[in-house]
């Protein structure tokens, strides 16, 4: 029997010897892919240096060999730039045909749109981000009007731009009836529209958004007041008082180096090209950041800084600083009817006005063209936010942070004149959604330099507008709810003033004290390193602080009575209200140290004099003594381009007779001089304090002044009258004196009941002596408390 098969026939082979050492292994021939060698892959197109160097490119990426491994360059692909490929224009030739087409539908939409739409039709074009994204929405509307008319569709466009409005209006005549009156009346109410170049607010309740936008004003001259005949020197444009272009550029750039800083109520960069451009009858189009009216009011502010004789209306009179440019402003907002046709430099305009006419001394009028500012402001919607706006009627970024700009330099007025004047806010908070402006760093670090009748006098230092304005309108929003929590005249307010003092509401009035007194602190910890008070600091930042200083004597001077038994152990108002006025006069210091008192903005004389009224409390303290003499001298000082800073030293000097205060010699000078301005001021004092009487003695003649001072039209704050001298507080009293208005024009005091007891009747006619006769105050005839 044979013996079985191995399995493997491997096994059963025997294997060959082993080749000699050193003998040469025979190569054997490989199969499979590992067999093939590795082919170059074809690149389509080289990179761009390899192109250059006119050398193999392996097209790997990020880098290919060439220039990873022996060049050692950089590595870039671009297809386009390759002219030898097919179809590389293909890209450019697109773009071509798109701007074509858009073109095209533009042009004939300006051809076909009737007469009353094809001005919003221009000015959207002009205005908007993208004329492909504008040219669609125009074909698809036209499409649509098409559609409906071969198919007798009665289905409205929707949206608000010239092309949706003609659509739904415009008949052959242009208007027609609306197709479908439920969708009219259903549609987008209470919200911002364009109407004539200016975007106005119409709200959910008014019958006037019904209306076609070109029909809502009436006024079709598009051009009117801001065309003229062109000029050599288009700065010469602007005013008719002066043809002197040094004199126009140098008060400009006065107004926007020493007013503008603080009171940022306008864009300078746009107004600056408006300006340097022109009034051109070439140029129809309305200028939307640069009017005559504009320019005259700021020249008129400019003339305040500067000794020029062409800056007075009588170059021998200092008092008339301005007035022929004021005069100009007022007569084209008569002539013209600016006041009702708003727009945003209007706004800008009668608000610079108002706090010019509050310099004057002049707040009647002041008070009046401040309304019309604000008025005017919520007309446009400058306090709602525009945001929702961009996408339909195409808003520009540089038109919303205008207006932005804008709304909140109002506000900033707003709280000027309701602390200036003691009256509530009529821009308050609450109703405010638009968002503050963004501060643009480049902007920020334009150079601002001490501009003078000299010239430059020093070095340059970043101008920082957008970040002070940005720190002045928190501290609006903080003096917002300082006067409507303490100052509210109204009977359910909460103010310490229109309210019985009880317990229990003393003790809500202290948690709110506390609250606001926090709100001031964050905001000085949050404080940006380079807007701290220190010498040298940009005038707006000085002025800035002398606010915030100035709110802590507003936020504690009610509760001056309560420092002996406030629950609050920290907070001591007495101590806190000389702490402020202290630091107020540093920085007046620091302002006078580095610059002149003669080229402030005139709201440091409202602050200085609120900082006094408080030294007199101190008195006769040395650091009080110092710097209430420096207060008088800085006030002097500001009044001879201010008025209204010479009147704040009347004020003090019946405030140091009526008590009979001690005060330095040199203060005793500076509050004689002012005297002579008592009569202009109907402030005349014909009488002598008598410093031997009891009190009830010395106040005689103090009432009879304060009677004249009334039908002079003091308008402060209900219940801040000259009763409280029954508290025995001369705190108290420098409280009513603090929230003075002055309203020399309008002799009609406000007289009611009183929180401590009736009120006097109406003081009689005044004599030839301007004093009233026969005033009695008090209950019972009595003259003192």
């Amino acid at each position: 029997m044979e013996a079985p098969l191995p399995s493997s026939t491997a096994a059963s082979t025997p294997s060959p010897p082993p080749p000699p050492s050193g003998a040469v292994r025979p190569r054997h021939k490989l199969t499979g892919a590992a067999s093939r060698p590795t082919k170059r892959r074809c690149v389509s197109s080289a990179c761009i240096a390899c192109r250059r160097r006119k050398s193999k490119c392996d097209g790997n990426t990020p880098s290919c060999a060439a220039c990873a491994s022996v060049y050692h360059t950089e590595c870039v692909y671009d297809l386009n730039s390759d002219h030898r490929r097919k179809g590389v224009y293909k890209k450019d030739i697109d773009n071509l045909k798109t701007q074509n087409g858009t073109l095209q539908t533009l042009i004939e939409a300006i051809l076909n749109y009737p007469e009353d739409k094809v001005f919003d039709l221009v000015r959207e074009i002009r205005s908007c981000d993208s004329l492909e994204e504008l040219a669609e929405r125009i074909a698809e509307e036209q499409k649509q009007i098409a559609e409906g008319i071969a198919t007798g569709s009665d289905k409205p466009a929707d949206g608000d731009s010239p092309a949706s409005q003609s659509s739904i209006w415009a008949g052959e005549d242009g208007y027609g009836m609306p197709a479908s009156l439920e969708a009219e009346l259903s549609g987008k109410l209470g919200a911002l529209r364009l109407e004539e170049g200016q975007v106005r607010f119409i709200g959910a309740t008014s019958n006037l958004m019904l209306l076609p936008a070109t029909q809502y004003s009436g006024d079709e001259d598009l051009g009117r007041a801001f065309r003229t005949q062109r000029q050599d020197m288009p700065v010469l444009s602007w005013t008719n008082v002066t043809q002197d272009k040094d004199l126009i550029l140098h008060l400009i750039t006065l107004y926007f180096t020493y007013h503008y800083p603080f009171f940022t109520t306008l864009s300078k960069d746009l107004f600056y090209k408006e300006f340097f451009r022109g009034r051109q009858a070439s140029d129809p189009r309305r200028i939307d950041y640069c009017t005559p009216i504009l320019v005259n009011i700021m020249l008129a502010l400019g003339c305040h800084f500067t000794t020029w004789p062409g800056a007075r209306a009588n170059p021998e009179d200092p008092a008339t600083a301005g007035d022929h440019f004021f005069k100009e402003a007022k007569r084209l907002i008569l002539e013209n009817d600016e006041h009702e046709n708003p727009c945003l430099t209007t706004v800008q305009a009668l608000a610079l006005m108002s706090v010019r006419e509050a310099g004057c001394g002049r707040e009647a009028k002041g008070w009046v063209y401040s309304g019309m500012s604000f008025r005017m402001a919520m007309d446009l919607g400058l306090h709602l936010d525009p945001a929702g706006l961009k996408e339909t009627d195409s808003m520009s970024d540089e038109e919303i942070d205008a207006r932005r700009i804008t709304f909140w330099g109002c506000f900033l007025f707003d709280k000027c004149w309701s602390n200036y004047m003691g009256r509530m806010p009529q821009l308050p908070s609450a109703m405010v959604t638009v968002p503050k402006p963004d501060v643009f760093p480049s902007e920020d670090s334009d150079n601002w330099v001490p501009y003078t009748d000299d010239g430059i006098v020093d070095s340059a230092q970043p101008s920082r507008i957008r970040a002070i304005s940005l720190q002045i309108s928190q501290l609006c929003e903080i003096s917002n709810d300082i006067l409507l929590s303490f100052y509210n005249p109204t009977p359910h307010s909460s103010s310490p003033v229109a309210k019985s003092l009880t317990k229990s509401t003393l003790t809500a009035d202290f948690k709110k004290l506390g609250d606001l007194f926090s709100r001031l602190e964050e905001w000085r910890k949050k404080l940006p390193p380079e807007l701290e008070p220190r010498g040298g600091s940009l005038p707006s930042a000085l002025l800035m602080h002398m606010f915030h200083q100035t709110l802590y004597i507003h936020l504690f001077r009610p509760f001056l009575k309560f420092s002996k038994t406030t629950p609050l152990s920290h907070l001591d108002p007495r101590k806190a209200c000389l702490h402020a006025a202290t630091n107020i006069s540093k920085y007046l210091r620091f302002y006078k140290h580095r610059y002149k008192l003669k080229q402030i903005c005139n709201v440091a004389g409202y602050f200085l004099h609120t900082a006094c009224t408080i030294h007199l409390l101190n008195l006769p303290q040395k650091t009080a003594a110092r710097d209430i003499v420096q207060g008088l001298q800085g006030l002097e000082e500001m009044g001879e381009c201010w008025p209204v800073a010479r009147r704040s030293l009347v004020i003090i000097d019946i405030l140091v007779r009526r008590w009979q205060l001690e005060i330095p010699g040199e203060a005793a000078t500076i509050l004689a001089r002012s005297r002579l301005d008592a009569k202009r001021w109907g402030l005349q004092d014909k009488g002598r304090c008598r410093s031997h009487s009891p009190r009830s003695e010395r106040s005689d003649i103090f009432f009879q002044q304060q009677a004249q001072v009334g039908a002079g039209g003091w308008q402060g704050v209900q219940g801040e009258q000259w009763l409280l001298r029954d508290q025995g507080e001369l705190g108290m009293e420098l409280q009513g004196l603090g929230e003075m208005g002055w309203e020399g024009e309008v002799p009609v005091p406000v007289w009611g009941e009183g929180v401590w007891g009736e009120w006097p009747p109406p003081p009689t006619p005044r004599d030839e002596g301007g004093v009233a006769a026969g005033m009695q105050w008090g209950k019972g005839g009595e003259t003192g408390g």
